[in-house]
Protein backbone atom coordinates (compact mmCIF):
# COMPACT_ATOMS: atom_id res chain seq x y z
CA UNK A 1 0.00 0.00 0.00
CA UNK A 2 1.39 3.12 -0.97
CA UNK A 3 2.55 5.30 2.49
CA UNK A 4 1.84 8.60 0.74
CA UNK A 5 -1.82 8.05 -0.73
CA UNK A 6 -4.40 11.05 0.25
CA UNK A 7 -8.23 9.85 1.07
CA UNK A 8 -10.19 9.85 -2.44
CA UNK A 9 -12.96 12.34 -3.38
CA UNK A 10 -14.97 9.53 -3.37
CA UNK A 11 -14.09 8.17 0.28
CA UNK A 12 -14.34 11.21 1.23
CA UNK A 13 -17.64 11.59 0.38
CA UNK A 14 -18.60 8.50 1.50
CA UNK A 15 -17.70 9.24 4.81
CA UNK A 16 -19.71 12.10 4.84
CA UNK A 17 -22.88 10.59 3.71
CA UNK A 18 -22.03 7.80 6.37
CA UNK A 19 -21.29 10.04 9.64
CA UNK A 20 -24.11 12.99 8.29
CA UNK A 21 -26.65 10.64 7.41
CA UNK A 22 -26.97 8.26 10.07
CA UNK A 23 -29.55 6.49 9.67
CA UNK A 24 -31.18 5.88 5.51
CA UNK A 25 -27.81 5.25 3.25
CA UNK A 26 -26.73 2.39 6.08
CA UNK A 27 -23.16 2.17 6.18
CA UNK A 28 -21.16 2.86 3.39
CA UNK A 29 -17.95 1.31 1.69
CA UNK A 30 -15.57 3.85 3.45
CA UNK A 31 -14.55 1.55 6.63
CA UNK A 32 -15.14 3.79 9.71
CA UNK A 33 -16.11 1.95 13.32
CA UNK A 34 -17.17 2.54 17.12
CA UNK A 35 -20.54 3.18 16.08
CA UNK A 36 -21.67 0.22 17.64
CA UNK A 37 -21.87 0.36 21.27
CA UNK A 38 -25.12 -1.25 22.87
CA UNK A 39 -27.54 1.41 24.75
CA UNK A 40 -29.19 0.59 28.09
CA UNK A 41 -31.30 4.15 28.04
CA UNK A 42 -34.84 4.25 29.33
CA UNK A 43 -37.37 4.60 26.19
CA UNK A 44 -39.02 7.97 26.52
CA UNK A 45 -42.63 8.29 27.09
CA UNK A 46 -43.34 9.90 23.25
CA UNK A 47 -41.73 8.20 21.14
CA UNK A 48 -44.35 4.92 21.17
CA UNK A 49 -45.12 4.36 17.86
CA UNK A 50 -47.15 1.89 16.02
CA UNK A 51 -45.33 0.76 13.10
CA UNK A 52 -47.43 -1.52 11.46
CA UNK A 53 -49.96 -4.43 11.83
CA UNK A 54 -50.19 -7.69 10.56
CA UNK A 55 -53.94 -7.55 10.02
CA UNK A 56 -53.31 -4.44 7.42
CA UNK A 57 -51.58 -5.68 3.92
CA UNK A 58 -49.31 -3.40 2.19
CA UNK A 59 -51.53 -2.17 -0.10
CA UNK A 60 -55.53 -2.42 -1.09
CA UNK A 61 -55.29 -2.07 -4.77
CA UNK A 62 -56.69 -5.12 -6.34
CA UNK A 63 -54.12 -5.13 -9.40
CA UNK A 64 -50.88 -7.63 -8.17
CA UNK A 65 -47.88 -6.26 -7.58
CA UNK A 66 -45.77 -8.75 -9.88
CA UNK A 67 -47.09 -11.35 -12.51
CA UNK A 68 -44.39 -13.72 -13.14
CA UNK A 69 -44.56 -16.60 -16.19
CA UNK A 70 -48.25 -16.28 -15.80
CA UNK A 71 -48.80 -16.47 -12.64
CA UNK A 72 -49.00 -14.07 -9.87
CA UNK A 73 -46.66 -12.63 -6.68
CA UNK A 74 -49.09 -10.85 -4.08
CA UNK A 75 -48.75 -8.75 -1.81
CA UNK A 76 -49.20 -11.35 0.99
CA UNK A 77 -46.24 -13.66 -0.49
CA UNK A 78 -43.52 -10.33 -0.70
CA UNK A 79 -44.73 -8.72 2.07
CA UNK A 80 -43.01 -10.44 5.29
CA UNK A 81 -39.50 -10.81 3.21
CA UNK A 82 -39.82 -7.01 2.30
CA UNK A 83 -40.15 -6.62 5.88
CA UNK A 84 -37.37 -8.52 6.64
CA UNK A 85 -35.40 -7.06 4.33
CA UNK A 86 -35.45 -3.62 5.27
CA UNK A 87 -38.28 -3.59 7.68
CA UNK A 88 -36.44 -2.36 10.81
CA UNK A 89 -34.46 -0.17 8.82
CA UNK A 90 -37.46 2.01 6.86
CA UNK A 91 -39.14 2.17 11.04
CA UNK A 92 -35.88 3.63 12.27
CA UNK A 93 -35.79 6.41 9.50
CA UNK A 94 -39.41 6.97 10.04
CA UNK A 95 -39.07 7.37 13.84
CA UNK A 96 -36.18 9.92 13.64
CA UNK A 97 -37.88 11.90 11.06
CA UNK A 98 -40.89 12.19 13.72
CA UNK A 99 -38.82 12.83 16.46
CA UNK A 100 -36.68 15.81 14.31
CA UNK A 101 -39.92 17.31 13.23
CA UNK A 102 -40.49 17.35 17.13
CA UNK A 103 -36.80 19.54 17.40
CA UNK A 104 -37.69 21.31 14.60
CA UNK A 105 -40.77 22.46 16.29
CA UNK A 106 -39.22 23.61 19.87
CA UNK A 107 -36.52 25.74 17.95
CA UNK A 108 -38.73 27.16 15.66
CA UNK A 109 -36.43 25.88 12.46
CA UNK A 110 -38.13 25.27 9.42
CA UNK A 111 -36.47 23.18 6.65
CA UNK A 112 -37.05 24.92 3.41
CA UNK A 113 -35.91 23.63 -0.61
CA UNK A 114 -32.99 25.33 -0.46
CA UNK A 115 -31.41 23.46 2.87
CA UNK A 116 -32.56 20.51 0.96
CA UNK A 117 -31.17 21.43 -2.27
CA UNK A 118 -27.83 22.42 -0.36
CA UNK A 119 -27.46 19.18 0.64
CA UNK A 120 -27.57 17.33 -2.53
CA UNK A 121 -24.83 20.09 -3.91
CA UNK A 122 -22.92 19.43 -1.08
CA UNK A 123 -22.50 15.61 -1.62
CA UNK A 124 -22.07 16.22 -5.38
CA UNK A 125 -19.24 18.38 -4.62
CA UNK A 126 -17.52 16.20 -1.97
CA UNK A 127 -17.70 13.41 -4.74
CA UNK A 128 -16.42 15.67 -7.56
CA UNK A 129 -15.62 19.07 -9.06
CA UNK A 130 -16.61 17.65 -12.26
CA UNK A 131 -20.57 17.96 -12.30
CA UNK A 132 -20.80 14.98 -14.96
CA UNK A 133 -18.45 12.69 -12.40
CA UNK A 134 -20.25 13.82 -9.41
CA UNK A 135 -23.77 13.08 -10.53
CA UNK A 136 -22.14 9.09 -11.97
CA UNK A 137 -20.37 8.74 -8.60
CA UNK A 138 -23.57 9.71 -6.85
CA UNK A 139 -26.13 7.36 -8.98
CA UNK A 140 -23.54 4.34 -8.00
CA UNK A 141 -23.71 5.36 -4.52
CA UNK A 142 -26.93 5.89 -4.57
CA UNK A 143 -27.43 2.21 -6.29
CA UNK A 144 -25.55 0.51 -3.88
CA UNK A 145 -27.67 1.96 -0.75
CA UNK A 146 -30.79 1.18 -2.34
CA UNK A 147 -31.68 4.83 -2.20
CA UNK A 148 -34.68 5.56 -4.76
CA UNK A 149 -36.15 9.01 -5.05
CA UNK A 150 -38.26 8.49 -1.57
CA UNK A 151 -35.52 7.52 0.86
CA UNK A 152 -32.67 9.56 -0.96
CA UNK A 153 -35.47 12.68 -0.64
CA UNK A 154 -35.66 11.94 2.97
CA UNK A 155 -32.27 11.45 3.85
CA UNK A 156 -31.65 14.83 2.47
CA UNK A 157 -34.20 16.23 4.44
CA UNK A 158 -32.74 14.44 7.44
CA UNK A 159 -29.46 15.92 7.07
CA UNK A 160 -30.70 19.13 6.39
CA UNK A 161 -32.99 19.01 9.74
CA UNK A 162 -29.63 18.03 12.03
CA UNK A 163 -27.12 19.98 9.84
CA UNK A 164 -29.56 23.22 10.82
CA UNK A 165 -30.09 21.62 15.10
CA UNK A 166 -26.01 21.29 15.12
CA UNK A 167 -25.06 24.59 13.68
CA UNK A 168 -26.68 25.68 17.30
CA UNK A 169 -23.56 23.66 18.98
CA UNK A 170 -21.13 24.86 16.47
CA UNK A 171 -17.81 26.40 17.53
CA UNK A 172 -14.75 27.62 15.09
CA UNK A 173 -11.87 27.96 17.01
CA UNK A 174 -7.91 27.89 16.30
CA UNK A 175 -7.99 24.13 17.95
CA UNK A 176 -10.50 22.97 15.52
CA UNK A 177 -9.17 24.44 12.33
CA UNK A 178 -5.56 22.81 13.35
CA UNK A 179 -7.57 19.79 13.67
CA UNK A 180 -8.67 20.26 10.30
CA UNK A 181 -5.42 20.67 8.89
CA UNK A 182 -4.29 17.92 10.63
CA UNK A 183 -7.03 15.27 9.56
CA UNK A 184 -6.44 16.75 5.88
CA UNK A 185 -2.56 16.92 5.88
CA UNK A 186 -1.23 15.38 8.57
CA UNK A 187 -0.04 11.50 9.08
CA UNK A 188 -2.47 9.04 9.68
CA UNK A 189 -2.61 5.51 10.37
CA UNK A 190 -4.86 2.60 9.72
CA UNK A 191 -5.65 -0.26 12.10
CA UNK A 192 -7.95 -2.65 12.48
CA UNK A 193 -10.53 -2.54 15.34
CA UNK A 194 -12.16 -5.00 17.89
CA UNK A 195 -14.99 -3.64 20.42
CA UNK A 196 -16.79 -5.67 22.75
CA UNK A 197 -19.32 -4.87 25.25
CA UNK A 198 -17.24 -5.76 28.26
CA UNK A 199 -13.56 -6.72 30.07
CA UNK A 200 -13.99 -10.31 30.46
CA UNK A 201 -14.50 -10.58 26.37
CA UNK A 202 -11.71 -8.44 26.34
CA UNK A 203 -9.35 -10.49 27.86
CA UNK A 204 -10.48 -13.78 25.89
CA UNK A 205 -10.15 -11.13 22.94
CA UNK A 206 -6.56 -10.53 23.92
CA UNK A 207 -5.67 -14.11 24.43
CA UNK A 208 -6.73 -15.33 21.39
CA UNK A 209 -4.77 -12.59 19.66
CA UNK A 210 -1.18 -13.63 22.42
CA UNK A 211 -1.91 -17.01 20.84
CA UNK A 212 -1.72 -16.47 16.95
CA UNK A 213 -4.90 -16.01 15.77
CA UNK A 214 -5.47 -13.32 12.81
CA UNK A 215 -7.09 -10.37 14.29
CA UNK A 216 -9.56 -9.46 11.29
CA UNK A 217 -11.11 -13.21 12.35
CA UNK A 218 -11.42 -12.72 15.82
CA UNK A 219 -12.97 -9.57 15.02
CA UNK A 220 -15.40 -10.83 12.66
CA UNK A 221 -16.42 -13.27 14.86
CA UNK A 222 -16.38 -11.51 18.05
CA UNK A 223 -16.61 -7.44 17.64
CA UNK A 224 -20.22 -6.09 18.09
CA UNK A 225 -18.33 -2.73 16.18
CA UNK A 226 -19.59 -2.57 12.07
CA UNK A 227 -16.06 -2.89 10.76
CA UNK A 228 -16.38 -5.90 11.77
CA UNK A 229 -17.73 -7.55 8.30
CA UNK A 230 -14.13 -6.02 7.04
CA UNK A 231 -12.05 -7.63 9.68
CA UNK A 232 -11.95 -4.37 11.93
CA UNK A 233 -10.13 -2.44 9.26
CA UNK A 234 -10.95 0.96 9.69
CA UNK A 235 -9.73 4.15 6.54
CA UNK A 236 -6.85 5.83 7.99
CA UNK A 237 -7.48 7.90 11.20
CA UNK A 238 -5.76 11.54 11.96
CA UNK A 239 -4.23 12.37 15.07
CA UNK A 240 -6.39 15.20 16.00
CA UNK A 241 -9.39 13.44 14.20
CA UNK A 242 -12.45 14.69 15.93
CA UNK A 243 -14.72 11.48 15.08
CA UNK A 244 -13.13 9.36 17.25
CA UNK A 245 -12.61 9.14 20.60
CA UNK A 246 -9.32 11.09 22.25
CA UNK A 247 -8.20 7.84 24.35
CA UNK A 248 -8.46 5.76 21.33
CA UNK A 249 -6.79 8.16 18.97
CA UNK A 250 -3.76 7.96 21.92
CA UNK A 251 -3.45 4.52 22.11
CA UNK A 252 -3.66 4.29 18.12
CA UNK A 253 -0.37 7.16 17.77
CA UNK A 254 1.57 4.84 20.69
CA UNK A 255 1.39 1.35 19.05
CA UNK A 256 3.81 0.07 16.81
CA UNK A 257 2.96 -1.43 13.87
CA UNK A 258 2.06 -4.90 14.03
CA UNK A 259 0.82 -4.07 17.79
CA UNK A 260 -1.58 -5.05 19.33
CA UNK A 261 -3.02 -2.63 22.26
CA UNK A 262 -4.60 -3.41 25.45
CA UNK A 263 -8.33 -2.84 26.07
CA UNK A 264 -8.88 0.70 25.75
CA UNK A 265 -12.28 1.50 28.36
CA UNK A 266 -14.48 3.99 26.11
CA UNK A 267 -17.92 5.01 26.62
CA UNK A 268 -20.06 1.76 26.28
CA UNK A 269 -17.55 -0.67 25.91
CA UNK A 270 -13.91 -1.70 25.51
CA UNK A 271 -12.13 -1.88 21.81
CA UNK A 272 -8.42 -3.00 20.97
CA UNK A 273 -6.80 -1.93 18.04
CA UNK A 274 -4.01 -3.38 15.88
CA UNK A 275 -1.68 -0.91 13.57
CA UNK A 276 -1.47 -1.77 10.32
CA UNK A 277 0.16 0.70 8.40
CA UNK A 278 1.41 4.77 9.04
CA UNK A 279 0.83 7.55 5.93
CA UNK A 280 2.99 10.39 6.07
CA UNK A 281 1.80 13.62 6.02
CA UNK A 282 2.06 16.00 3.04
CA UNK A 283 3.87 18.95 4.11
CA UNK A 284 1.56 21.63 2.93
CA UNK A 285 2.10 24.43 4.89
CA UNK A 286 -1.01 25.40 7.16
CA UNK A 287 -1.02 29.18 6.04
CA UNK A 288 -1.42 28.55 2.52
CA UNK A 289 -4.92 25.90 3.62
CA UNK A 290 -6.72 27.93 6.66
CA UNK A 291 -9.42 28.88 4.75
CA UNK A 292 -10.20 25.45 3.28
CA UNK A 293 -9.46 24.49 6.49
CA UNK A 294 -12.00 26.61 8.33
CA UNK A 295 -14.72 25.07 5.97
CA UNK A 296 -13.01 21.56 7.01
CA UNK A 297 -13.61 22.19 10.78
CA UNK A 298 -17.29 23.31 10.38
CA UNK A 299 -18.69 20.71 8.56
CA UNK A 300 -16.90 17.91 10.67
CA UNK A 301 -18.43 19.29 13.47
CA UNK A 302 -21.35 19.29 12.13
CA UNK A 303 -21.15 15.58 10.88
CA UNK A 304 -19.63 14.48 15.09
CA UNK A 305 -23.21 16.71 16.09
CA UNK A 306 -25.16 15.33 13.64
CA UNK A 307 -24.21 12.29 14.54
CA UNK A 308 -24.75 12.63 18.65
CA UNK A 309 -28.39 14.16 17.99
CA UNK A 310 -29.46 11.15 15.53
CA UNK A 311 -27.91 8.63 18.12
CA UNK A 312 -29.72 10.84 21.26
CA UNK A 313 -33.38 10.94 19.65
CA UNK A 314 -33.15 7.30 18.49
CA UNK A 315 -31.67 6.25 21.96
CA UNK A 316 -35.27 7.08 23.18
CA UNK A 317 -37.40 5.42 20.61
CA UNK A 318 -39.19 2.35 21.10
CA UNK A 319 -41.80 1.68 18.89
CA UNK A 320 -44.25 -0.79 19.34
CA UNK A 321 -44.43 -3.17 16.65
CA UNK A 322 -47.43 -5.36 16.23
CA UNK A 323 -46.15 -7.61 13.04
CA UNK A 324 -43.90 -10.60 13.79
CA UNK A 325 -41.82 -9.81 10.68
CA UNK A 326 -41.11 -6.32 11.33
CA UNK A 327 -40.50 -7.10 15.14
CA UNK A 328 -37.73 -9.26 13.83
CA UNK A 329 -36.32 -6.85 11.76
CA UNK A 330 -36.20 -3.86 13.70
CA UNK A 331 -34.29 -6.31 16.66
CA UNK A 332 -32.04 -7.39 13.28
CA UNK A 333 -31.01 -3.74 12.35
CA UNK A 334 -27.65 -2.23 12.69
CA UNK A 335 -27.99 0.12 15.54
CA UNK A 336 -27.69 3.55 14.66
CA UNK A 337 -28.89 4.76 18.04
CA UNK A 338 -25.69 2.86 19.46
Amino acid sequence: MNANRRPTKRAMCQKFLCLCAVVGAGCSTEPRGLDSFPSDTNPSPRSTIVAGSAAKPISTSDRPPVIFDGDVISWDEMQPRLYEVSGGQVIEEIVLERLLRQELRLANIAIDEAAIALEEKTALEALSTDPARAAQLLTALRNAQSLGPTRWAALLWRNAAMRALAKREITITDDTIRQAYDTAHGPRRIARLIVVSDIATAEKVRTRLNAGEPFSEVAAQLSIDSSAERGGLLAPIARLDPSFPPAFREVLFTIKPGENSAAILLENGYAIIQLREEISGDGVNPATTRAEDERSARRAQERVEMDRLARTLLRKARPTIFDDSLSDSWNRRPRTEN
